[in-house]
């Protein structure tokens, strides 16, 4: 046998404690920065809070002991986010730098529910890697995710979602007859449409309410096992914008934000350098340093992108949905200088509060309709239209989707009827034969 070196150069990326922290603070949600603090603080001699807000602790103090979570896998449930159980599920394996990136984004956009927020082809689009990612390249990666997070969690409709949990299900007479009603007739039980599921699927009324059992036993939103609920619960604004001095105004609201500084004296903690614990304080003042560097960081960058998302829409500021420009994570972040990942990072459940009520600053990134050869529109715009016209048509004759896009194409908007169909989806509202009162 004949023993031979070979040399080989490669490259990895490995992130320091400071990015670490900085990325994990960017992601993070209002309500999870709160509880980032709390938790370093605790661990941190040289850090206190600065004018915390005492409306909010009261809230707190008057909710008593309120914490609850959901019953089932109540123990992973606790101190982990699905984000957080995601990225570990995904970080004992080893994969390539692109994978690691496509990865990212898309446990970026998975939401709480555990659903696939975003079409595949729109979250290929906004990752920034050269060859340009491919729809099969996602399919396989979103695959894995299913495969190595509890079931349902990454499916793209309820469909997928309840047919991921029934695919773990062994030794059930009537498993065949379930995953029928959920591949194809999930319309006609919604509308108890008994019946007519009897003679689509040939089985008999006990095997079909056997069969609905199975289904009802699963878990529509898997994700929500790892939510904490709180009874008193409420979505609070992380910016606010206002019309002031003839302009829009985008500001933070500081008044949630728990601030942090270093404790007074702290310079007397570290002087001693015979102290035995000299070294362990020393790298805590590090630390303490770096967090408040980290959390001024996110302000500033939340503010940043806020501004010029808002920027963009100047339109919808001054007249509502129907009027939101169509806007890319790559036109923010090439205008701003920044990654891609870092604008979604930061539009994650932050919100903004606006004089058409509170958005979550990602609802303002949608694709571009031709509305004519001048112009375009929004998908975000289009579905507000289509909302519209559905609320406030005659609930005796309501409109077809082809009446939808000739209605539509009046007012210049060119959209074909099978996206009118798409879109119904998206918004949750029945065909025209099952709206009909």
């Amino acid at each position: 046998m004949k023993l031979s070196y070979n040399l080989k150069l490669s490259q990895s990326l490995k992130l320091t404690p400071l990015l670490q922290q900085s990325l994990k603070f960017l992601q993070a949600s209002q309500a999870e920065l709160d509880q980032l603090i709390e938790e370093y603080i605790k661990d941190n001699i040289f850090l206190e809070k600065e004018n915390s807000y005492d409306a909010k602790k009261s809230h707190i103090e008057a909710q008593g002991n309120t914490d609850s979570y959901y019953d089932i896998f109540e123990n992973q449930s606790q101190n982990q986010s699905l984000k957080d159980y995601l990225v570990e599920n995904i970080g004992i394996f080893s994969f390539s730098e692109r994978d690691q990136l496509i990865f990212s984004f898309l446990i970026d956009s998975i939401n709480d529910d555990g659903y696939l927020s975003e079409p595949i082809e729109v979250i290929a689009e906004n990752i920034p890697c050269s060859p340009p990612s491919q729809r099969n390249e996602l399919e396989k990666l979103l695959k894995l995710i299913q495969q190595l997070s509890l079931p349902g969690i990454g499916a793209r409709d309820l469909s997928e979602c309840l047919l991921l949990q029934l695919n773990i299900i062994k030794n059930s007479k009537y498993l065949a007859i379930s995953k029928k009603i959920v591949k194809e007739y999930l319309n006609l039980l919604g509308n108890k449409n008994y019946e007519e599921l009897k003679k689509l699927i040939n089985c008999s009324g006990e095997d079909l309410d056997e069969a609905i059992k199975l289904i009802k036993q699963l878990n529509p939103k898997p994700g929500q096992i790892f939510k904490k609920i709180l009874p008193n619960e409420y979505i609070k604004n992380d910016i606010n914008i206002n019309f002031q001095n003839n302009k829009w105004e985008v500001y933070l609201n500081e008044d949630e934000f728990n601030k942090v500084k270093l404790i007074e004296d702290y310079d007397a903690l570290i002087t001693d350098k015979s102290d035995k614990n000299y070294a362990n304080l020393k790298e805590k003042f590090q630390e303490a340093k770096w967090l408040i560097k980290n959390l001024n960081q996110r302000s500033i960058t939340l503010l940043r992108v806020s501004r010029e998302i808002m920027k963009q829409q100047i339109k919808f500021l001054e007249s509502g949905e129907s009027f939101i420009t169509p806007l890319s994570l790559k036109d923010v972040a090439s205008e701003l200088e920044l990654h891609e990942s870092t604008i979604s990072r930061v539009t994650n459940n932050k919100f903004i509060q606006t004089p058409h009520g509170l958005y979550e600053l990602k609802y303002f990134f949608s694709g571009k309709i031709n509305k004519n050869e001048d112009n375009s529109m929004s998908s975000k715009a289009i579905l507000t239209k289509i909302k519209y016209i559905i609320d406030n048509e005659d609930h005796k004759k309501p409109y077809s989707d082809e009446k939808i896009v000739l209605i539509l194409s009046e007012e210049g908007i060119n959209i074909a009827r099978r996206t009118i169909s798409k879109y119904r989806g998206i918004l949750k509202i029945l065909p025209s034969s099952q709206r009909k009162i």
